[in-house]
């Protein structure tokens, strides 16, 4: 078994893993997935925003890159504008360096866009998204409309502080669950409507702190009701009210954690391991996606097949190493290359086919370091950099072979702080640097946050139109915040308190609700059988196998 360059831990590849590495012509991976995944999150800011005028017009605007960052950053109408053509920055290569060093002065020379945000309707501040309407401050999403602060989300409508949502609508605080309708507070729940602090619900309508239900209706902490009954119930614990709320939310937390627990929250998928898998075939240790086969090490990926150790992605095939790449084909070692084909080693590329190199280019074919060859010429030079790259040349504090490897943290343009790996991977500031992995680490801005103005009533009824011109203090962070009208109008339409934390908070506490991307071996505790879950040892739930999990529910 090989040893982690990384955590130094030994690891698994597989025999599967390295037919696949043979068709990319790839070595073997030096670090193992966890490390590889945290690796590439250290490319991609999420959440992380600026304010800052852009080097091309001096406008202002909001990007995920710092005023002060060395990289040339233009908003993203001028980005996409005919003004903006990166091939003007064409490098030769340069067979006595390595290419890494020579893709990162490209990197430093190339205007950078602002956000990722793809065809955008109304849905300015959004960051990692594609296709959306009306949408505020939201990350990570697809195809959605007239929602706020959403994360990892696709086809929802009028939801509000949710994340890995699927085809939902009217939806607050919810995650992990797909097919939901007015729903508050549910996680793991599908085809289910109007449920109130519901875990693993299937089929069900109308339930309030319900845990495993399938395809029940008028039920409040797993007991039925009549409808009547259930409806004056409903009035008397009076969500409306923050205090209700609050201990609602509390009561049903502590309950769920008493209950067993599925060793997986996959559905309808074949010979596949991890959690959160929607009609999968042949996946393994994959999460949070959908419409998968024959994928190994992925997150958040849906309707792509041959696909290894990528995280964000859709609509692709034969992609290997890669961070938020959208409908590729034959791949490998990108960062944001979108609706492109045979791509490798680039960085922020829209519409282009047969490049390596590359940098901020569109709609271009036959390039390397963002400069035009013909076809043959193409095809000579990158075989002679990929066998340049082929040799031992010194990276750190080991001497390593650049082809067959991601980029170095070196070439990331985020500290470690700034990017989704500080959320999925946490460190603190000593523990980032202690490690020598080459992160760095943003020291946060100085701010004297203001009093809050307004002391927002418990009762919703007595919330009116003036909180949104208050300024507002988080219960947790003591950040500033404030309520939109149109959030307040969410609340009033949902009869739920309005929050009291800023958005940050509030994705934090979901992102929190889940349970780590990684496998642990285990037992099923009640008949011994052998699972691989999201547990880890030390946790005290019980967890059942798929067969005893559905039997109980059943």
């Amino acid at each position: 078994m090989p040893t982690c360059l990384n955590c130094k831990q030994d690891f698994q590849i597989r025999d599967a893993d390295r037919e696949f590495y043979k068709h990319f012509d790839s070595p073997d991976p030096k670090m193992c997935p966890d490390c590889r995944l945290q690796h590439k999150l250290c490319f991609r800011n999420e959440r992380t925003f600026y304010k800052r005028t852009s080097d091309l017009s001096g406008k202002s605007m909001i990007s995920i890159y710092a005023p002060d960052s060395p990289y040339k950053v233009y908003a993203a109408d001028e980005w996409w504008s005919d003004k903006h053509d990166a091939t003007k920055y064409a490098q030769d290569f340069d067979f006595n360096r390595s290419f890494f060093e020579q893709f990162h002065e490209l990197l430093l020379e190339v205007p950078r866009i602002g956000l990722f945000n793809v065809n955008p309707t109304n849905s300015d501040y959004c960051q990692q998204a594609y296709d959306n309407k009306n949408c505020y401050l939201s990350m990570v999403i697809e195809k959605c409309e007239d929602c706020m602060y959403i994360s990892h989300s696709n086809s929802i409508r009028d939801c509000y502080d949710c994340s890995f949502l699927h085809d939902c609508e009217l939806c607050y605080q919810c995650m992990d669950s797909n097919k939901l309708y007015g729903c508050i507070n549910a996680q793991s729940c599908q085809n289910s409507s109007n449920l109130l602090f519901c875990y693993d619900c299937i089929g069900c309508h109308d339930c309030v702190g319900c845990y495993g239900l399938r395809n029940k209706s008028f039920y409040i902490m797993n007991e039925p009701y009549t409808k009547e009954t259930y409806q004056k119930k409903l009035k008397v614990l009076e969500l409306n009210k923050f205090s209700k709320f609050l201990n609602c939310k509390s009561y049903f937390v502590d309950l769920s954690k008493k209950q067993p627990h599925r060793a997986s929250r996959n559905l309808n998928v074949e010979n596949s391991s991890g959690d959160y898998l929607i009609n999968c075939k042949n996946a393994y240790d994959c999460f949070d996606s959908f419409e998968l086969q024959d994928c190994s090490y992925c997150t958040w990926i849906f309707n792509s097949h041959d696909i290894m150790d990528v995280y964000g992605m859709g609509h692709s095939e034969w992609i290997y190493e890669g961070v938020g790449v959208e409908a590729v084909n034959n791949c490998a070692f990108n960062t944001f290359v979108s609706d492109s084909s045979d791509a490798f080693y680039s960085d922020c590329c829209f519409y282009c086919r047969y490049i390596f190199g590359c940098a901020g280019l569109k709609t271009k074919k036959y390039c390397i370091l963002n400069k035009e060859y013909k076809p043959d010429e193409y095809e000579k030079m990158k075989a002679r950099i990929i066998e340049h790259m082929k040799k031992e040349r010194a990276h750190g504090a080991s001497a390593q072979k650049e082809f067959g490897q991601f980029f170095p943290i070196s070439l990331s343009p985020f500290a470690y702080n700034e990017t989704a790996a500080n959320y999925r991977f946490p460190l603190t500031k000593k523990e980032a640097l202690k490690l020598n992995c080459g992160y760095r680490w943003r020291e946060t801005d100085p701010k004297e946050y203001l009093k809050q103005t307004y002391n927002i009533p418990d009762d919703l009824e007595d919330v009116d139109a003036s909180v949104c011109d208050q300024i507002l203090v988080c219960g947790d962070c003591g950040k500033n915040y404030k309520i939109m009208p149109k959030e307040l109008n969410f609340y009033k339409k949902m009869n739920i308190p309005v929050s009291r934390k800023c958005p940050d908070c509030r994705f934090m506490d979901r992102f929190k609700a889940r349970n780590p991307k990684h496998l642990w071996d285990r037992k099923c505790e009640k008949c011994d059988k052998d699972i691989k879950i999201t547990y880890s040892p030390e946790r005290s739930e019980k967890v059942y196998c798929e067969e005893c999990y559905g039997g109980m529910v059943n």
